[in-house]
């Protein structure tokens, strides 16, 4: 029972110890050891299922900007600003500059069907359920918008309710 209890703090001090670590905070030095996505970085490109089993990839709509947005169905962020965005997306159904990619996080393929056809949704978003896209994208919160410029450069990315006039802006400055 004591080495039980001697291994379960050890192991816990060890954890804690890594927890509290700062690391070197003189960035001259600093090695990179983990790649998350930042403006300006080429975009990662990626393969996804939409809700109708077709397989999408990312650089497919390599020339436009694109608009790619993290959400789930539970997030209320995420139902507050899909009306907007689906504003947007009727707006620009007909400019081929545009692309609108929405990932959803983790949910299966009915809750997501649900949810769009209760409000009438008349998108395809892509199925992330093992959210292996949205770690690539270095996604912490949720809704999280990544605008992706014409040359596949990531040129925002938006953690939190963004307003549809905001959206718009980017598009418009990047068209």
């Amino acid at each position: 029972m004591k080495r039980t209890i001697a291994i379960i703090l050890s192991v816990l001090f060890i954890f804690l110890a890594g927890c509290s670590y700062k690391g070197d905070t003189d960035n001259t030095n600093k090695q990179e050891t983990e790649k998350v996505v930042v403006a300006k970085d080429i975009a990662k490109d990626f393969k996804l299922k939409d809700i109708e089993g077709k397989e999408i990839k990312l650089s497919d709509y390599k020339g436009k900007v694109i608009i790619l947005n993290f959400f789930a169905t539970w997030c209320p962020p995420c139902r507050a600003e899909f009306p907007g965005f689906i504003q947007m997306v009727d707006e620009y159904k007909n400019n081929t500059d545009v692309e609108f990619v929405f990932v959803n996080l983790g949910e299966d393929k009915d809750t997501v069907i649900k949810f769009l056809n209760e409000r009438n949704y008349n998108i395809k978003p892509l199925l992330d359920l093992q959210t292996d896209v949205a770690a690539l994208y270095g996604v912490t919160g949720i809704p999280t918008t990544v605008i992706i410029d014409k040359e596949f450069k990531i040129d925002t990315i938006h953690v939190g309710f963004m307003e549809k006039g905001d959206l718009k802006n980017h598009i418009e400055n990047l068209k």
